[in-house]
């Protein structure tokens, strides 16, 4: 059975996460992937609001062969990137676990990944190679691919529609805002970061089948 599960680990056990002591309102996302040997999580994005030269920061990384820097756009930086699968790590369990990454995002305390596992067997491998390397990894989220499919309209899955809906009830949109992520979050029994999530998945999603399908389709006439 199909299974999505969301794991978070420190920054630094992950080998880009070192960019952040040098740039701590760095924000990376990796793009979605299938990792092999020759493409290992091989396209990031990079926003960094102090505008630095990031590629030379990500040249001096170990973790890499190489790194090129690809285009810009919006204040981001997309990334091409040669990995050095010697540096053993969180990189050695995504890769013999051979996860699909759904989405990957990294900030001065932690990294929070999104996999999809075609048979459950692939999420206790990540895991359990994870602590032979002592990586201090947490699983935040477990669910079959069933459950993670949208069941309402504008494509919100039913945990993005409830976590919208009650932000929305409980006055977050509000001016001023009459509560804060953490009590939501605890409202669900879920952290603040899995619930900050959600709701980015569901804006995302209600854009994507309102605001830009409309342009998509206007534009096409």
């Amino acid at each position: 059975m199909a299974t999505i599960a969301r794991f978070s680990i420190p920054a630094d056990d992950f080998p880009l996460g070192r960019i952040f002591d040098d740039l701590p309102n760095t924000t990376v996302e990796i793009e979605r992937v299938v990792p092999t040997e020759q493409d290992l999580l091989p396209y990031f994005w990079i926003t960094d609001g102090e505008q630095t030269d990031v590629q030379g920061f990500l040249t001096a990384e170990p973790a890499f062969e190489s790194v090129t820097r690809v285009d810009a756009l919006d204040g981001r930086e997309l990334f091409r990137a040669h990995w050095n699968t010697d540096v053993e790590g969180v990189l050695t369990a995504i890769l013999e676990s051979k996860l699909t990454v759904l989405s990957a995002l990294g900030t001065h305390e932690r990294w929070t990944f999104e996999f999809r596992a075609d048979d459950p067997d692939q999420i206790s491998a990540f895991h359990r190679t994870c602590a032979d390397y002592d990586i201090a990894v947490q699983l935040e989220r477990l669910q079959s691919l069933a459950e993670n499919q949208p069941t309402h309209s504008h494509g919100l899955t039913a945990n993005q529609h409830e976590a919208l809906l009650l932000a929305f009830n409980e006055g977050y949109y509000d001016q001023p805002r009459t509560t804060n992520l953490e009590t939501l979050a605890d409202q669900l029994d879920i952290s603040r970061s899995s619930f900050s999530d959600r709701l980015r998945r569901g804006y995302y999603n209600l854009l994507e089948n309102t605001i830009a399908h409309t342009y998509t389709a206007n534009n096409a006439e």
